[in-house]
């Protein structure tokens, strides 16, 4: 998919291809998240007659991003998106739908499955969930946090009931066990023991009151300890930190077309042809082979997307 810079006035919106609800407190912390961090991963959209783009994906963040600019019309005056065929708009939809719907330790597991057992790149699990490359990365960092097990293992948790962000796995994983303590001590637990800090926080986020930390608040707890509590040297902390929030496409790398191109639906690539059938057949082994019923039911559903 082709990353361009719009206007969000270029941008339409269809029921159809719009989620049916969403809470106003979920809406409420997407628009924070976008003020404070902005757009981390471009609009999905596709080309229509007269210069306009359907929103294929993201129409709540559209519609946050409208919000920020009614108070600063200064802001966000193009976003990223990604240009999609208008004849594969349903599976496209289809294909977030899964993405989003999985816990990010469901999807860690799932792509390091994939790529491990079923030997699948991890540029083709991107393509085929419709995530950047940075993105993926991220859930190989949080499968590291699950696999030390332990306290990191729960900062996994506590991502995936939301109170902390999963955006950046690298910020714990830079940590040694004692470092994971002293964040944990001196910047979240507020006097309360670590473990029942932690465990109330994922039972009160369970039942709908959820603490919620910023991505910039973990970067700073995490990034000014004594060098005893960081597994590598500041180089290499400094480098896995900036693979962690590269998160969206650099404003700068892209030009607004001055007229939208016409809609071609090119034939696909016999590599891309190849690569789909082999993630298929690697999709049906962990269906059908898998004991674990989340992995089984993820493999099923993005079989059905590529099908």
């Amino acid at each position: 998919m082709k990353v361009v810079r719009l206007d969000p006035d270029q941008m339409v919106v269809s029921q159809e291809l719009s989620r049916s609800g969403s809470a106003k407190q979920f809406e409420d912390r997407l628009r924070s998240s976008i003020e404070e961090i902005g757009l981390a991963e471009p609009i999905k959209v596709a080309p229509l007659p007269g210069g306009q783009y359907l929103v294929v994906d993201g129409a709540m963040r559209l519609r946050a991003i409208r919000a920020i600019r009614d108070k600063d019309p200064d802001v966000f005056k193009t976003i990223p998106a990604y240009v999609t065929d208008y004849e594969c708009r349903f599976e496209i939809r289809y294909q977030t739908d899964i993405y989003q719907d999985l816990l990010p330790s469901q999807l860690a597991a799932l792509v390091e499955h994939l790529h491990k057992a079923e030997r699948v790149k991890k540029s083709d699990i991107a393509r085929y969930i419709g995530v950047s490359p940075a993105t993926l990365r991220n859930y190989t960092g949080l499968w590291r946090l699950l696999q030390r097990g332990g306290l990191f293992a729960k900062i996994v948790e506590l991502m995936d009931v939301g109170v902390i962000p999963s955006s950046n796995p690298y910020a714990w994983l830079r940590l040694t066990g004692e470092g994971l303590k002293c964040v944990l001590k001196d910047s979240f637990c507020e006097g309360e023991p670590i473990d029942a800090w932690v465990e109330g926080r994922i039972a009160a986020a369970r039942q709908g009151n959820t603490l919620r930390f910023t991505t910039n608040f973990v970067e700073s707890a995490t990034g000014c300890l004594d060098p005893r509590f960081y597994r590598q040297d500041e180089d290499s902390r400094s480098v896995k930190r900036d693979l962690g929030l590269r998160r969206a496409p650099d404003p700068q790398l892209f030009d607004v077309p001055a007229t939208p191109s016409p809609r071609v639906k090119a034939e696909p690539h016999p590599r891309v042809k190849g690569n789909v059938k082999s993630a298929v057949r690697h999709l049906s082994n962990v269906s059908r082979e898998s004991r674990e019923p989340v992995l089984q039911t993820a493999a099923r559903s993005l079989r059905k997307y590529l099908q």
